[in-house]
């Protein structure tokens, strides 16, 4: 049964679900007025930003109603407190008799006061994927299985706190199957096999580098042109640089006297002290005859 009206007083806060507001509002009704001044008062919702306010039912509309807003219908007394919820679950079913199992999803509360009278609740982060439902009710206790049971068809454990509620959604799309077929191969070239792998000798064969007693062939020398001449390369060995005991003295080239074993240097300096001796002479014979005759005279 549906129940558009709350109360609240320290007496039936239990019963209407608002324990968790008992020491606010009993403070201040305490001090300022008896326990039964918070009666009870209407709430109005909507689902649509308040192109409809409606007081109860079942809210008509395809999409899940995951914003209510809700207000207070009158003024409450000073610090009286009114909760309210909105909670979200999943079904297997599009309406409440093949709701079937549920899951709860999440949910939002807040509280109605004086100057509090009108506010939203939204589980739109808690919206069901397929199949769904979700609950408007008076009080602030969470139906999820843990603080209290989740509702399933006929008992909606919300009992008359529920103020209105949505059913509704799609079937889920199948789950596919985990077995997939591999896909097709594509026609590929096929890999050139890699060159086969030689056998290595057995272990102490030497090779023959290694061959005890043997050495390695030299390198074959360049082959002699036609001619005689030996190409530059036929001696890998440059010749050795001769350095003479002393610098040369004439650049002229040796004479035609090789068979006497002289040159042209010899002869040249040979001809030079010739000279220098006759000169000598005949300067010594001046020198005597012109003394001689100085004496005779």
């Amino acid at each position: 049964m549906l129940s558009p009206f709350l109360r609240r007083s320290r007496s039936v806060a239990a019963v209407l679900g608002l324990s968790a507001v008992l020491p606010l509002c009993g403070a201040v009704s305490a001090q300022a007025r008896d326990a039964h001044a918070c009666d009870r008062i209407g709430i109005e919702y909507t689902a649509d930003r308040g192109q409809h306010w409606l007081s109860g039912g079942s809210i008509a509309q395809e999409a899940p109603a995951t914003r209510i807003d809700v207000r207070l219908k009158g003024q409450p007394a000073e610090g009286c407190q009114y909760a309210i919820s909105l909670a979200s679950y999943s079904t297997e079913g599009p309406d409440w008799k093949s709701s079937g199992t549920q899951e709860f999803l999440g949910w939002d509360t807040t509280v109605l006061t004086r100057d509090l009278a009108q506010t939203a609740l939204e589980v739109t982060d808690f919206a069901p994927e397929c199949f769904g439902q979700i609950d408007l009710y008076s009080g602030d206790r969470k139906y999820d299985g843990k603080d209290a049971p989740v509702p399933h068809y006929p008992d909606s454990q919300i009992g008359d706190h529920l103020i209105a509620h949505w059913n509704g959604g799609t079937a889920c799309a199948p789950t596919p199957p985990t077995d997939t077929p591999p896909p097709v191969p594509t026609t590929t070239t096929p890999a050139t096999p890699p060159p086969a792998a030689t056998t290595p000798p057995p272990a102490g064969t030497p090779t023959p580098s290694e061959t005890p007693g043997t050495v390695p062939p030299a390198p074959t020398p360049s082959e002699t042109p036609a001619g005689g001449t030996p190409s530059p390369s036929a001696s890998t060995t440059p010749p050795a640089a001769t350095t003479p005991d002393e610098p040369p003295t004439s650049s002229t080239v040796p004479g035609t006297l090789a068979e006497t074993g002289s040159d042209s240097t010899t002869t040249l300096v040979t001809a030079l002290a010739a000279t220098v001796l006759v000169a000598i002479g005949v300067g010594l014979f001046v020198f005597t005859r012109r003394r001689r005759q100085s004496i005779a005279n």
